[in-house]
């Protein structure tokens, strides 16, 4: 996703300065633009990306793309240009050796710059330079916008925030991503959707505290008994319950006493499961509320009433991918 990002902000840079060269719009863009050409005019210049010791004197120290200070030292022999050639470039330099959009596996990102992306960058060109050419256009282009995008998204977001602002449809549908869900009817799982929300949706899941359910003490004389009472703050993602009642386990050896577990669990009618089956559709489960015991010999499950429940169950959140009509 970070490189998504940055070909994306090179992109919009790029286009950018195309839509002002004159003769070029939003509806004509695809069919008057060479993309070969602008490939070309976006490949490094030879000067910083073929650095040799066996060059260094042909390098300019005025060019603002070299440190005239570690050309100094690499034409000493204090630096290996050989295993360090970055090392004699400034940042702006290194940002032409390595701009996203001139690597191979990038070169139709531009090309795939959709008519709605076109108008809406063209709406927002307001007074500023024009050019006679596509050459002089993308000498313009300046090729550390990418990178001080970057740096400024490392500042001011969060791994949660971030996924939710900048996963987009292209992404998703670039790179193969999509969600599955487990079927009941047909007791495996199934590819439900490839809409970015979706995906989103999924991957935000993982990233909040981790992708591991909240449990919170919620009494440590429960029942009057010294019993711990555990909750499960649902969010619309059940317990793996094998792996909670070990947990439970784990915890009744530092407790020392019976533990509990306050949790909402979703089952599914046999009864509805065969209606569902017969009729090719994917059964909806019922949330109930379930009291889970441990008292170091056995395990005892309890059914709670909702309003037992009601203040750990999530009211908004369903992290559910399913499409409506799902044919199992």
């Amino acid at each position: 996703l970070w490189e998504y990002i940055e070909n994306s902000v090179n992109r919009r840079e790029v286009i950018e300065r195309l839509l002002r060269v004159e003769g070029i719009t939003w509806r004509n863009f695809h069919d008057v633009i060479d993309f070969e050409t602008v490939q070309e005019r976006l490949a490094p210049d030879p000067v910083v990306d073929v650095i040799t010791a066996d060059r260094l004197d042909a390098l300019d120290p005025a060019d603002p793309r070299i440190d005239a200070d570690a050309l100094e030292r690499a034409r000493a022999g204090e630096i290996d240009v050989g295993s360090y050639p970055w090392k004699v470039l400034t940042q702006r330099g290194m940002a032409e050796r390595h701009y996203s959009l001139a690597k191979p596996q990038n070169r139709g990102f531009v090309r795939r710059t959709g008519r709605e992306e076109l108008e809406r960058v063209s709406r927002y060109l307001f007074d500023g330079a024009r050019y006679a050419s596509v050459d002089d256009a993308l000498a313009e282009v300046d090729r550390s916008a990418g990178w001080e995008r970057l740096f400024e998204i490392r500042e001011s977001h969060n791994d949660v925030t971030f996924i939710d602002e900048f996963l987009t449809q292209e992404f998703v549908d670039d790179n193969d991503y999509f969600t599955y869900e487990y079927t009941r009817a047909t007791q495996d799982f199934r590819a439900t959707s490839t809409d970015y929300e979706d995906v989103k949706k999924k991957l935000l899941l993982q990233f909040t505290n981790f992708g591991k359910p909240t449990i919170a003490v919620h009494d440590g004389n429960y029942n009057n008994r010294n019993e711990l009472l555990l909750a499960h703050h649902y969010n619309g993602v059940m317990l793996d319950i094998e792996q909670a009642k070990q947990t439970l386990e784990r915890v009744y050896d530092l407790w020392g006493r019976p533990v509990n577990l306050k949790t909402v669990v979703k089952e599914v009618d046999e009864h509805d499961l065969e209606v569902a089956k017969r009729r090719e559709r994917e059964p909806e489960p019922e949330e109930r509320g379930k009291l889970i015991r441990y008292d170091g010999e056995s395990f005892t499950t309890e059914e709670l009433a909702w309003e037992a429940v009601e203040g750990i169950a999530a009211t908004d959140v369903d992290y559910d991918t399913k499409p409506d009509e799902w044919l199992a």
